[in-house]
C-alpha cells in the first residue's frame, strides 16, 4: 500500500539547528529590501484598520503576483489541472456570500458505508475513515472524481492511521455545503471538506496560474492545507490538547508543521495554503477584529515564517525577494523550534508504536511489541509471511496478537470479496487500506494495556475465523 509522505509527516523530526544563515544573508538581504521600495501598485495592509497597532502602514510585498508560488508541483496538478480549467464554479450554483452561515448539523451526512470492518475481541473501532458524498451539482461530482481516483483523502487518511492513535472514529467527509468553508464537527467527530471550497479556489487561482498544472497545484495544495487545519481542530477535541491562544493559530501551525515534515510536496501545499490568504487579502473580504481568526495577511506571514524557519539556507529566497522581512526571518528559526518542540510534546504520547520507533521518548507499549504493517495488497497473492517473533519461553506476544487479528480481518473481506462487483470490490480495499492500521494499532495497544491473557492470547492464535477470535478476550 502506497501512502502520501504528507500524511506520514505527524511523525515530527528531530529540532531544527540554528543556522548561521542570517550572519552571511543579513547585509545582502538588507540591501534587496532597499532596493525595493513600495511601490503605487502595490497593496497597503489594511486588514481591519490598517497596520493594526502600528502607527504607520507597511506596504505589503506580493511574492507572487504573476502566479502560484514556484516549485509546486503536487503531482496532483497535472492530473487534475486539465479538468478543473474546464470548471466554471459557478454556473450552476449561485457563489454563497462570504458571511454566508450554516448550521453544521444541517450538512448532508456522509452516505453509509456498504462494508464495515467489525470489532475485534469487544476493541471498537477508532481512527480516520473516508466518505466522498455524491452531489446534484455537476462540477462538484467533477471534484468528487478527482478525490476518489487520486485516492485523495484514503492516502492520508491511512497514514495518520498509522501514525497517531485516536479513540474514536473521525469522518473524513467531502460534500455539497452550501456554503464555502471546511468543517471539524466535534459532535459527529466529522472533519467536512465542502465542494464549495474547491469552486472558491477555482474562481480564485484561475485568472492567475500560468498553465492547467499550476491550477492544479494551486486548488489541490490549498485544499489539503484547509484540510490538516481542520485535522488540527480535530486532534485537539479528540486528543484533549490544551491549545494556549486563539485555537485557529495552533491549527494552522499543526498544518503547516505536517506539510513541512512531508518534505518538497508537503511544503509547496503549504505554500498554496499561503498564497490563499495573500490573495484572499486583496479580495472585499476582510476579517473582522472581533473573529477568532488571525487576519489573512498575518496567516500568511506565519506559514512562511515557519516554512523559512525550518531552513533558512533552502528557503533564503523567501528574504532576498522581499517576500519574508527580515525582521520577521531573523526569529522564524527559533519560532519554528519553539512551536514543534510544543507539539511533539503534545503528540508523544498518542503516537502509534510506528512513529514511536522514530522519536526519542518511551512508548506505552514496548516497541519490540509493534506490528509490522503489511504493505501487501490484501487481495493479491500472499507472499510467505515473517513469523511474529516470539520471547524466550514461548510467550504470545501483542503483537502476534495484532497480527493474527490483521490476517482474520483480511481473510474475511477477501471472502466477502468473492460475492461482490468489482467496484464494491474496490471500495473494500480502499476501506481496509485506510482503516486497518487503526484497528491493528488498537488492538496492540488493548491487549498491551489491559495484558490479556496467555490464554486468552492464544485462543486468538488458534482462531480460524474472525468471530471465533472476537469470543477469545
Amino acid at each position: 500500500m502506497k501512502h502520501l509522505g504528507v500524511a506520514l509527516a505527524l511523525i515530527l523530526c528531530a529540532s531544527c539547528k540554528k543556522s548561521n544563515y542570517f550572519d552571511k544573508t543579513a547585509e545582502g538581504a538588507t540591501k534587496t529590501e532597499e532596493a525595493k521600495p513600495a511601490t503605487a501598485d502595490k497593496p497597503v495592509a489594511t486588514e481591519g484598520s490598517a497596520a493594526a497597532g502600528s502607527a504607520t502602514q507597511v506596504a505589503i510585498h506580493d511574492p507572487w503576483a504573476g502566479g502560484p508560488p514556484p516549485g509546486s508541483d503536487t503531482n496532483l496538478g497535472a492530473k487534475c489541472g486539465p479538468k478543473l480549467n474546464k470548471i466554471d464554479p459557478w454556473d450552476q450554483t449561485p457563489k454563497p456570500k462570504d458571511d454566508t452561515k450554516v448550521d453544521v448539523a444541517s450538512i448532508e451526512k456522509p452516505v453509509a458505508d456498504k462494508v464495515e470492518i467489525k470489532d475485534f475481541g469487544g476493541v471498537s473501532a477508532s481512527g480516520f475513515k473516508v466518505t466522498y458524498n455524491p452531489s446534484r451539482v455537476k462540477n462538484h461530482e467533477e471534484y468528487r472524481a478527482l478525490f476518489e481516483n487520486n485516492k485523495m483523502f484514503d492516502n492520508v487518511a491511512e497514514g495518520l492511521n498509522r501514525t497517531v492513535r485516536i479513540p474514536k472514529t473521525v469522518d473524513i467527509n467531502t460534500v455539497t455545503c452550501n456554503t464555502i468553508n471546511a468543517f471539524y464537527d466535534p459532535r459527529t467527530r466529522r472533519i467536512i471538506v465542502c465542494y464549495e471550497l474547491l469552486d472558491y479556489f477555482v474562481g480564485m487561482f484561475k485568472p492567475t496560474a500560468k498553465n492547467e498544472e499550476e491550477l492544479g497545484n494551486a486548488v489541490m495544495g490549498a485544499t489539503m492545507f484547509g484540510f490538516f487545519h481542520e485535522v488540527g481542530h480535530g486532534l485537539i477535541d479528540q486528543l484533549d490538547l490544551p491549545a494556549v491562544g486563539r485555537e485557529e493559530d495552533s491549527a494552522d501551525q499543526l498544518a503547516t508543521l505536517i506539510l513541512i515534515a512531508g518534505g518538497e510536496k508537503g511544503v509547496a501545499q503549504a505554500l498554496a495554503g499561503a498564497y490563499w490568504f495573500q490573495l484572499q487579502s486583496k479580495s472585499p473580504h476582510k476579517t473582522p477584529f472581533w473573529d477568532e481568526h488571525a487576519f489573512d495577511q498575518q496567516r500568511f506571514y506565519n506559514i512562511v515564517c515557519l516554512i523559512f524557519g525550518s531552513d533558512p539556507k533552502r528557503y533564503g529566497e523567501f528574504v532576498q525577494t522581499g517576500t519574508l522581512p527580515m525582521e520577521r526571518a531573523a526569529r522564524c528559526p527559533d519560532e519554528y523550534a519553539k512551536i514543534k518542540k510544543a507539539w511533539e510534546k503534545l503528540l508523544q504520547p498518542h503516537l502509534t508504536n510506528g512513529a514511536a520507533l522514530n522519536m526519542s521518548y518511551a512508548p506505552s507499549v514496548p516497541t519490540k511489541e509493534a506490528p509490522k504493517q503489511p504493505s501487501q495488497d490484501p487481495f493479491e497473492e500472499p507472499t510467505t509471511p515473517t513469523p511474529a517473533p516470539t520471547p524466550a519461553g514461548g510467550e504470545i506476544t501483542c503483537e502476534a496478537v495484532a497480527i493474527k487479528a490483521a490476517e482474520l480481518i483480511a481473510g474475511e473481506a477477501e471472502a466477502r470479496a468473492r460475492k461482490m462487483s468489482r467496484e464494491e470490490v474496490e471500495e473494500l480495499k480502499q476501506k481496509l487500506e485506510t482503516e486497518l492500521p487503526a484497528a491493528v494499532e488498537k488492538i496492540l495497544a488493548e491487549c498491551a494495556k489491559v495484558n490479556w491473557s496467555q490464554e486468552s492470547r492464544r485462543c486468538v492464535m488458534d482462531s480460524k475465523t474472525l468471530a471465533q477470535a472476537s469470543k477469545c478476550n
